[in-house]
């Protein structure tokens, strides 16, 4: 099908705020949030379980004078990250709720902080 524009490049935001992010932002656990697993016996497969699994979102970011790592430390189940197309296809997902989960790791040279979110769901939308 020619002409289907699809999600490449994205913008990350964070309570409002544009990220600097780098190329290569996932955003895990859209849809179902819930991993299917399948239950084995002697003659194949019995079934399928499910696990409950958190919307995730992994994005490095680039460290400068306007940028303040604790800030990101400080989002406890009160963030909201907008990931969102900037290539024109339309979508944009938003997960409410979201938690920083770990210590940041500044790297020297580019200036790359790698952060990960967690939260309840990502739900997906039109670009308003």
């Amino acid at each position: 099908m020619a002409g289907k524009k699809v999600t490449g490049r994205v913008d990350i935001y964070l309570n409002g705020i544009r990220l600097l992010n780098k190329a290569g932002a996932t955003a895990s656990g859209i849809g179902l949030n819930r991993e299917r697993e399948a239950v084995m016996y002697d003659g194949g497969v019995a079934g399928y379980k499910e696990n409950i699994t958190q919307a995730r979102c992994e994005v490095t970011v680039i460290d400068r004078e306007d940028v303040m790592i604790s800030d990101f430390a400080n989002i406890f189940q009160d963030g909201t990250i907008v990931f969102q197309a900037s290539d024109g296809s339309g979508k944009q997902y938003t997960m409410k709720e979201a938690t920083y989960l770990g210590n940041s790791t500044l790297t020297a040279g580019e200036g790359e902080i790698p952060l990960v979110f967690e939260g309840p769901q990502w739900q997906e939308g039109a670009i308003k």
